[in-house]
């Protein structure tokens, strides 16, 4: 199905794949968090350090002044810098509140909340994350939160649905969890933040041999690694996938840019 600017419908966008520090102070990849279309909602989960830039560098083009929807996962800056940017695009010229953000209660209060009081003050549906907390962003699509561990912070993942629609997840910054096999095991389409070749348990961060095990017990059509460190970047994150692909599951390293059409998920054959 063809949406606008020559995008599909219902899509997302990568505007950054970058995983640590390190990779986003260099920039060798971008950081700017994930571009999303799917059931009448457009914005932007984990705006980070170019989120802006990317939208605006886009190719067919992309505009933040189309954003009805913004969602962080957690507040660290490479997941939260370019928010207040974003909603500055999404609440532009509007004598009325506008708009939609979802966010953990710590990214939006305190001394260190990633969301400004002034743009908070102008946007019309503030949402906190809760563990199995489902919210209503547009008409009929919701987004589930799932919790995750994160070096002190909160952090959440997201499962998305709408009626007639593939349902999808997001699997953000945290140790490899139990409870995931049960709460992502209706997607379709998993995209996974992918930070390290093998476990570091002072790390709170999946690594390819978590996603490798965790793929052969949900088995969705496709699951995408990306925020991707730089072992993972210099062992070759496609070699990487290749190894971790089930006969259920295609998995593929996510590039910079990469555009992802959700509607083709039921279509997809795995291998």
């Amino acid at each position: 199905m063809q949406g606008d600017a020559g995008y599909p419908l219902n899509f997302i966008r990568f505007l950054g794949t970058a995983g640590t520090r390190f990779i986003m102070l260099s920039q060798r990849r971008a950081s700017g968090g994930i571009w999303f279309s799917y059931g009448g909602s457009r914005g932007v989960i984990d705006p980070g350090p170019g989120s802006l830039v990317g939208i605006c560098a886009a190719a067919p083009p992309l505009a933040a002044t189309d954003i009805n929807t913004l969602i962080l996962t957690h507040k660290h800056i490479d997941h939260s810098s370019d928010v207040n940017a974003l909603a500055e695009g999404m609440t532009l010229r509007s004598r009325a509140k506008k708009g939609n953000i979802l966010l953990p209660r710590d990214s939006a209060s305190g001394e260190d909340a990633a969301l400004m009081k002034y743009f908070a003050d102008r946007i019309k549906n503030t949402h906190f994350h809760s563990d199995r907390k489902i919210t209503e962003i547009v008409p009929g699509m919701m987004v589930e939160s799932v919790i995750h561990k994160h070096h002190g912070v909160e952090c959440y993942g997201l499962v998305f649905r709408k009626d007639g629609l593939p349902t999808w997840g997001v699997i953000s910054d945290t140790m490899a969890q139990p409870h995931f096999p049960e709460r992502y095991a209706e997607c379709r389409m998993l995209v996974i933040n992918t930070t390290l070749p093998l476990p570091v348990p002072r790390l709170d961060h999946m690594s390819a041999a978590d996603v490798k095990s965790l793929l052969q017990v949900l088995r969705p059509r496709l699951a995408i690694l990306t925020h991707m460190g730089g072992m993972l970047l210099d062992m070759g994150p496609e070699r990487l996938a290749d190894r971790i692909s089930t006969n259920w599951t295609r998995a593929v390293a996510a590039t910079d840019g990469m555009t992802v059409d959700i509607d083709e998920l039921p279509r997809l054959i795995p291998l």
